[in-house]
């Protein structure tokens, strides 16, 4: 009997280990950090994410996708799908955020960062 609690309790504590390596793994792919200031409700599937400030925080998977995770203090987290593009000399100046409009709702288009050579193109943000 002691044998088998002595058991279960490494096959727990083995999970556990294994679930804080593996959230690690995935915290360690967050690669960028940005504080935005939306100038109006932007809309993303069927989330509409009011004028405000918001943390954008871009996750690279091991199979080479890019997502964006946007976190507002008061509304519902979203995540968009990305692609890389190349960035213009000019877009390399500063952080940009870019907006497309479609009739009355905006969406996020693109996004580059400051020194970054690369930018990023939102996938089916609408």
């Amino acid at each position: 009997m002691k044998n088998a609690f002595s058991r279960f309790g490494y096959t727990c504590a083995s999970v556990v280990i294994g679930g804080v390596l593996a959230a690690s793994a995935l915290l360690a792919g967050q690669v960028n950090r940005v504080t935005v200031t939306l100038p109006h409700s932007v809309k993303v599937g069927s989330t509409v994410l009011p004028s405000g400030e918001y943390t954008i925080s871009s996750m690279s998977m091991a199979d080479g996708d890019e997502y964006f995770i946007v976190r507002g203090e008061h509304t519902p987290v979203v995540t968009l799908a990305a692609q890389k593009i190349d960035a213009a000399d000019e877009q390399t100046n500063r952080t940009q955020l870019l907006f497309s409009q479609d009739g009355s709702d905006w969406h996020f288009e693109r996004m580059f960062l400051k020194g970054d050579s690369i930018g990023y193109q939102f996938v089916n943000a609408k």
